[in-house]
């Protein structure tokens, strides 16, 4: 007996056969399309490109958009696709050295070497970039987990003096903010983690947890709060730690977050031999 068919909705015929919208398990995929469909959107506009060029497959060498006054290169590999985004005076002449690399050859030490050689001050990476839409997360709430206020900012102090090894400076929390979330124990934060809005439609994560507290799940309560106030508003939520920190890369993943992209650092030296300070950066790795 097929499915009674009602207006507005998937339907199936006494055939068996789906007739009228489309069936659900292609509707999922067209979802999830949509969803990177979107997502394309927005890191294409962090490069200054269209969205069908920003997912041609190969390495495109593109001039700092967003990154305009970042003194280095910033690889960003997603699909089958190599982004090399350099400072405006380097186009060409990386667009050269990069003529005999393939994705793989030239998203490595070895191939970053090759091409800008003593140019390099440090390479940073490589990173997770993952992201996360409303159909994909799962909540973690937490009993102590809250949006903070200015009157908590005495507490949330105290956790950024208890971070040791920069791990604040790595959040990109700061205390002008406007939208932290804490985890208390016995009235003190013990991890706290922020949304801000960067470019287009993209809410970027931070995070932070007190170095007595890690492991407890604390982090995972804060990121889940923070994430689930930024889908709210609308916006698609992204999560970037280095790889090698496999903690912080479980807790985006025990949240629903899905691997979208990797990428290089690679802050370069002035002519003088000495790095340039950046007064943006391609952005900082949440410490869990």
């Amino acid at each position: 007996m097929g499915f009674v068919a009602e207006r507005g909705k998937v339907t199936r015929d006494d055939a068996g056969t789906w007739c009228g919208l489309v069936p659900p398990a292609i509707r999922t995929l067209s979802d999830s399309a949509m969803i990177i469909h979107r997502i394309d959107v927005a890191w294409a506009a962090f490069f200054g490109l269209s969205p069908p060029t920003f997912v041609l497959p190969g390495i495109q060498v593109v001039k700092h958009h967003w990154l305009a006054d970042y003194h280095g290169v910033w690889l960003f590999r997603h699909h089958e696709s190599l982004c090399v985004s350099v400072p405006p005076g380097s186009v060409d002449g990386v667009q050269t050295a990069v003529r005999t690399h393939t994705v793989e050859s030239l998203f490595s030490e070895a191939g970053i070497r090759a091409v800008f050689g003593p140019r390099i001050e440090n390479i940073v990476g490589p990173a997770y970039q993952g992201y996360v839409e409303r159909p994909r997360f799962r909540f973690a709430p937490h009993a102590g987990a809250r949006v903070l206020s200015h009157a908590d900012h005495a507490a949330l102090r105290e956790l950024a003096d208890a971070c040791v090894d920069d791990a604040w400076e790595h959040s990109g929390i700061t205390f002008d903010d406007q939208h932290i979330f804490g985890c208390f124990v016995d009235d003190r934060i013990v991890a706290a983690a922020r949304y801000r809005q960067v470019w287009a439609e993209t809410a970027h994560i931070g995070v932070v947890t007190h170095p007595a507290h890690r492991g407890r799940g604390y982090g995972r309560a804060v990121v889940s709060a923070a994430t689930a106030a930024a889908l709210a508003v609308g916006f698609i939520v992204l999560y970037q730690t280095l790889l090698e920190n496999a903690p912080s890369v479980a807790l985006a993943t025990a949240l629903g977050y899905h691997l979208y992209a990797t990428h290089l650092a690679v802050r370069l030296t002035s002519e003088g031999g000495t790095a340039q300070p950046a007064n943006r950066s391609p952005g900082s790795a949440p410490c869990a």
